[in-house]
């Protein structure tokens, strides 16, 4: 058997600062949140994949559990480390980034024009295709009951799209909830939530210490919400250092909301995923 090849000094750099040398699995099934001793996981199992985000930091036992198989009861899957590891990317505010083309396998791609056909017609037509550069505009209205899609910048230029709906509760607080759809092209709701509330929140113009913010995935039969809040919000200046909290019965019922089992498509249109136990309007939300 060939010696394995290890992680390029590089990557191995960057994914022991993201981590801090924190498992994750120890961080978020056991609420052990310090430094451990362990091994950098290949998430694929491929041993010379070295990209960045097939990477994680886990320690001895959960690395040894990770790579092993068992017949008996359901294994950690890629999925879930994949998660968990994102999220504590996150908590440490660190944007997710790539190895160098040098440390990973790299794809040469052939070389595109210097000036292509599309820079030309825009150079003889900018008047015409002015309002291509300007930024994506949401409607100031929203609907009451429904789903909108929400296209939100990322800092490392790796832009998404999601569903939000807001809710306006009795006591005056303010619920967002953010969902992730599949297919998101760019960075997931959880990797940059302090950029992706901050701009929902100066959209809508939703004063920050009335929100309630509520991040779910509505793929893979994901079931969980989370309740996330912020150390650092608005005015003190942007928000940052999230932390996610798994919403209980409990807290289902202190916010008079409930979640349905799945999303309503209509006419194209996304409605609510969340049941209101109080009465609610039908009409637009001004």
């Amino acid at each position: 058997m060939g010696k394995r090849k290890p992680v390029p000094k590089s990557v191995e750099k960057d994914v022991l600062i993201a981590s801090r040398r924190r498992c994750c699995l120890c961080v978020f099934l056991y609420d052990r949140n310090e430094v451990c001793k362990g091994q950098i996981a290949h998430l694929n199992q491929n041993p010379s994949d070295f990209r960045f985000e097939n990477l994680a930091w886990l320690c001895l036992e959960h690395h040894d559990e990770y790579d092993g198989t068992t017949s008996q009861s359901k294994g950690l899957t890629l999925d879930e480390v994949r998660e968990y590891r994102d999220r504590l990317y996150a908590r440490h505010n660190w944007d997710a980034k790539q190895s160098s083309p040098d440390d990973a396998q790299a794809v040469e791609l052939q070389a595109l024009p210097e000036t292509s056909e599309y820079e030309t017609v825009r150079k003889n037509f900018a008047y015409e295709l002015k309002f291509t550069l300007a930024p994506w505009r949401f409607p100031l209205w929203q609907v009451a009951n429904r789903s909108e899609f929400f296209a939100y910048k990322a800092g490392n230029r790796a832009d998404g799209i999601c569903l939000i709906e807001r809710i306006d509760l009795p006591d005056g607080r303010i619920v967002i909830a953010c969902i992730e759809m599949a297919g998101n092209p760019g960075n997931s709701i959880t990797n940059c939530v302090e950029e992706l509330c901050f701009q929902v929140c100066e959209r809508f113009d939703i004063p920050a210490e009335r929100l309630v913010w509520l991040e779910h995935y509505d793929y893979d039969g994901r079931d969980e919400w989370d309740m996330v809040t912020f150390e650092q919000k608005p005015p003190r200046g942007p928000f940052a250092s999230p932390e996610w909290t798994v919403m209980t019965p409990e807290l289902w019922r202190e916010l008079k909301l409930k979640p349905k089992k799945r999303i309503t498509q209509w006419h194209g249109n996304y409605y609510s995923k969340l049941t209101k136990l109080f009465d609610w309007p039908t009409e637009a939300l001004l």
